[in-house]
């Protein structure tokens, strides 16, 4: 028998349930391309802005790139337009002023110290600068043990051996850039770069600039310094080979001048042999030429590169000491003391004769702010050196009194100190 079929009201159920079935599987299967498509725009929405956000950061360091290429360009071209600035005049100090003027115009920097090295006593010496006048009274009797410079551009904080750093740490201020001026293997110099208050300096872009205008500052300064010691030349003592008397003049009206502009001291010590007379009565000129030469030798010895030796006349020399002051000149006078004192002097053909010197000392602008009176003041200091036993050094001061003679102080500093 066979089995019965179904109704057709069921048979039009089923079909509605099919039919139904599949609108909501269409429906939910529309839902879910929807979704999935909105998801999939989303996504390229978000790649379309990294990519345009990529080229916009692209752009953007290509023009900073582009700018500081521009910049760079025009630095290294201002730094070539000022190598006649710094070669213009040949005095060694007129460079040095040059040479701070250029690196303030050219690389941008407000303020610029430049120190000299002083191989005598291992320190950087502060020598010109240009938007440091404020400062500048405290920066010029700075003295920092030069160290191991290195050749190239000194970061900031490595920068331990400089001037104007060490005064900025005391203010709680930014350190400067410092470019050691290097020739060969010989550090000349340095030069220190920074901003007023507590800007720092970014240099890492311009190291090109910076090197490029310190080789420039190396080559001015070896050409003032070698056109000095051709120019000296003409200006020497035929027997000692250091300055004449005419050289020690023109020296120390330039030096006055300068220290007056700089609100700086400078020191004039006037340097006797003791008993002189005697060993050219006793072994003739030959040998005291020798002694003359030998003393010579030891105060040569015993100062720095800037300061000035000249011969002021037969057995009386003078020493310049620029930016000097009393205490630091009374140290200087009597390392010269000792100098000569320390043992017998070559005397030529003679035996090794025992020597002493006098000194008086001087200070501009204290003691004379004229070279005729500075001078006037450090030989009446000398004059009392010989008079009250020889072999000493003697500062020279005003002793209050009714009238107005200068009479230098009987003060002298302590042999052997």
């Amino acid at each position: 028998m066979e089995p019965p079929l179904p109704s057709p009201l069921l048979l039009a159920a089923t079909a509605a349930a099919f039919a139904a079935a599949c609108a909501i599987a269409f429906r939910a299967g529309r839902r879910t391309v929807a979704a999935t498509l909105r998801q999939e725009l989303l996504e390229a929405e978000r790649r379309g802005e990294a990519i345009a956000e990529e080229g916009r950061l692209r752009s953007a360091r290509l023009e900073r790139a582009n700018a500081a290429q521009a910049r760079r360009a025009a630095a290294l071209e201002r730094v070539l337009r000022a190598t006649p600035e710094l070669r213009a005049h040949l005095p060694l100090d007129s460079v040095l002023r040059n040479t701070v003027q250029a690196a303030r115009k050219s690389l941008g920097h407000r303020q610029v110290l430049l120190s000299l090295h002083d191989r005598l006593e291992g320190t950087l010496v502060p020598r010109a600068h240009v938007g440091l006048e404020d400062e500048w009274p405290s920066l010029a009797e700075v003295r920092v043990p030069a160290g191991p410079l290195a050749h190239d551009l000194v970061a900031p904080e490595t920068a331990e051996a400089a001037p104007l750093r060490s005064l900025r740490r005391r203010l709680g201020l930014a350190p400067p850039v410092a470019m050691p001026l290097a020739a060969g293997s010989r550090v000349v110099g340095l030069l220190e770069l920074a901003e007023p208050g507590s800007d720092a300096v970014d240099v890492e872009e311009d190291r090109v600039v910076l090197d490029l205008f310190a080789l420039q500052a190396v080559q001015a300064v070896r050409l003032a310094r070698a056109y000095r010691t051709v120019r000296l030349g003409t200006l020497r003592d035929a027997l000692t080979g250091v300055a004449n008397h005419g050289s020690f003049q023109e020296t120390l009206r330039h030096e006055i001048a300068r220290h007056e502009r700089s609100a700086e001291s400078l020191v004039l010590l006037m340097v006797d042999l003791d008993d002189f007379k005697a060993v050219n009565d006793r072994f003739g000129h030959p040998v005291g030429d020798a002694v003359l030469r030998g003393v010579v030798s030891r105060l040569l010895e015993s100062v720095r590169e800037m300061d000035v030796v000249a011969r002021y006349g037969g057995e009386e020399f003078a020493v310049v000491l620029p930016q000097t002051d009393a205490a630091q000149g009374s140290r200087v006078a009597e390392r010269l003391r000792a100098a000569v004192a320390a043992a017998p002097l070559p005397a030529g053909p003679a035996e090794p004769l025992p020597l002493t010197v006098s000194i008086g000392l001087a200070v501009y602008p204290e003691d004379g702010r004229t070279k005729g009176a500075l001078v006037e003041c450090a030989d009446r200091a000398l004059y009392a050196a010989k008079r009250t036993g020889k072999n000493r050094v003697v500062r020279f001061t005003r002793v209050p009194a009714a009238s107005s003679d200068l009479r230098p102080s009987l003060r002298t500093a302590p042999r052997g100190a």
